[in-house]
Parts: structure tokens; C-alpha cells; sequence
């Protein structure tokens, strides 16, 4: 059975900011996450990107429930800050309780990390922030957190 993502998404954040331990692995680079500055405003997103910077410049090094968890962790981070300021009408969903009822997305869309929790709403809008903090870490800063979540607030004016 897959896991309830989209109910931890508090803890992930929580485990993203240094405030709840994981119940393995951890977050990678810790240190260089500036918690002080993460309040889940867009700008926060600049510290997030040069933190995603760190990961992708030592990603050689971040393998197993530590890649699991620093994805996880930081995308969930994203997608709380994307949900917090659009006014899209964002909850977060498994992939099991989602895609399977729209199989025209489901191979776009295969079940995959990144597809694992995301944000829907009513009106059929999605947005992957999980998926989007991947990119960043395997194919670099051209999948800036900060541009993606500003273009889902520009999308909602």
C-alpha cells in the first residue's frame, strides 16, 4: 500500500525546518538551509533554491531514504508555500487518490516521487512541487522554485 503522503505534509515541512526528526534518514545538508529565513513566503523560495544549489552540487553524495526525504521534505516545503499564497483553492492528494480517476493523465503522469502527493483543486488546476524539486536536483537551476511558484501566482490574477 503506498504511503499517505499528502497527510505528512506538515511533517515533512516540519522535518525540512530542523523541527521533527524523520524515522529514518534525514534531510541532507542541513546546515545550509537557513530556517530562520523559511517562513513560507515566495521570497523564502530564494533560500530554498540556494539550498537546492548545495544538494545539487554535492548530489552524488545524497543516496537512499536521505534523497527520499530531502525530495520530499523540500517539495512539500514548496508546495506549502504555493498553497499558502495563490488563490487557487489547493488541497493536497495522493497520486492514488487522484490520477486513477482521470486515466488520460495517468501516462502522462506515471506514479512515480514526484507524482506522490500534489496540489489540486476543484476547477481541475494541478501543480507538482514535489515533482519540481527533482528537476532542480537532477537537471539544475533552470527548475528554480522560485519562478515556478510566482508563475502559479501570476496564473491566478
Amino acid at each position: 500500500m503506498p504511503y499517505d503522503i499528502a497527510s505528512l505534509v506538515p511533517l515533512f515541512c516540519e522535518g525540512f525546518l530542523g523541527t521533527a526528526p524523520f524515522e529514518e534518514g534525514e534531510v541532507v545538508f542541513r546546515e545550509a538551509i537557513p530556517t530562520e529565513r523559511m517562513d513560507y513566503s515566495i521570497g523564502s523560495l530564494t533560500y530554498l533554491d540556494q539550498y537546492l544549489d548545495v544538494v545539487v552540487s554535492r548530489k552524488d553524495e545524497v543516496t537512499g531514504q536521505d534523497y527520499t526525504n530531502t525530495v520530499l521534505a523540500a517539495g512539500c516545503y514548496l508546495g506549502e508555500v504555493i498553497r499558502r499564497n495563490t488563490e487557487r483553492n489547493y488541497k493536497w492528494v495522493n497520486y492514488q487518490d487522484y490520477f486513477p480517476a482521470r486515466p488520460k493523465l495517468v501516462s502522462l503522469f506515471p506514479e512515480v516521487l514526484g507524482t506522490s502527493a500534489i496540489l489540486a483543486n476543484d476547477q481541475g488546476q494541478v501543480t507538482l512541487p514535489i515533482n519540481k524539486v527533482i528537476r532542480y536536483i537532477e537537471e539544475g537551476s533552470e527548475n528554480n522554485t522560485k519562478f515556478y511558484a510566482e508563475g502559479e501566482l501570476k496564473v491566478c490574477r
